[in-house]
């Protein structure tokens, strides 16, 4: 999937390694967000 600079982002959930959800819609009013996907940490 391709994301355009200055567009939002698409809405997704997923789960943290504490198997809690992550909603990035529930962060909408915060200005930034920094997110880290790591495919290699297990």
């Amino acid at each position: 999937m391709k994301i355009e600079m200055n567009k939002a982002a698409p809405d997704f959930t997923i789960l943290d390694w504490q198997e809690n959800e992550f909603t990035l819609s529930s962060y909408r009013s915060q200005n930034n967000i920094f997110l880290v996907f790591n495919r290699g940490f297990v």
